[in-house]
């Protein structure tokens, strides 16, 4: 079949409207990055994130999540994107059906407030470790993403340390940390 008459599934289509995007936007993503629903995710995450700058200042009211990303494994954007995008479904699926269903309600309030994400850079594997246990101190959901190594890093590395909660839980975790550039 050609790739040109492929159409994404029902099943894909899904995952990412359930995370706020529209079946359109959710089926343009999906053909333009090979019917991967990760790598959909990530450009379409990529895509609504409209902040820049060395430093991001927040207003504490809402609910966000959040994407510290181990900038000591310098992973190429393609890498770091599908890793974010781990992340984000991985996080998804545990307060959907894990661990953390207690932010089901929150969840879907920041689905109908416009899905806010951020990605920051975090210093190594030690430092999102620390961050994922003082998410945990603060009861916020989180999910560390440690990578298969079938590309860029050894298997096992911790990648992306993904949280969500209220804006003001968050940024007590990482509002000191920088975007990612």
């Amino acid at each position: 079949m050609e790739e040109s008459l492929q159409q994404p599934t029902d099943t894909s289509l899904q995952v990412l409207m359930d995370m706020g995007f529209s079946r359109e936007e959710s089926e343009e993503a999906l053909v333009k990055n090979g019917f991967s629903v990760e790598l959909a995710a990530a450009y379409l995450l990529n895509l609504s994130e409209e902040l820049g700058g060395e430093e991001w200042e927040d207003v504490d009211e809402g609910y966000k999540m959040v994407f510290v990303v181990n900038s000591d494994l310098k992973m190429s954007i393609g890498k770091t994107a599908a890793q974010v995008a781990h992340g984000c479904l991985g996080l998804y699926r545990e307060i959907e059906l894990g661990s953390h269903q207690e932010s089901r309600d929150d969840l879907v309030t920041w689905l109908d407030e416009g899905q806010k994400k951020i990605v920051l850079s975090g210093k190594n594997t030690d430092a999102l470790i620390k961050l994922c246990n003082k998410a945990k101190d603060f009861g916020i959901p989180s999910h560390l993403v440690k990578d298969a190594g079938h590309t860029e890093v050894a298997a096992g590395s911790t990648t992306v340390l993904a949280l969500f909660g209220s804006e003001e839980n968050v940024n007590k975790v990482t509002g000191s940390l920088r975007l990612l550039k």
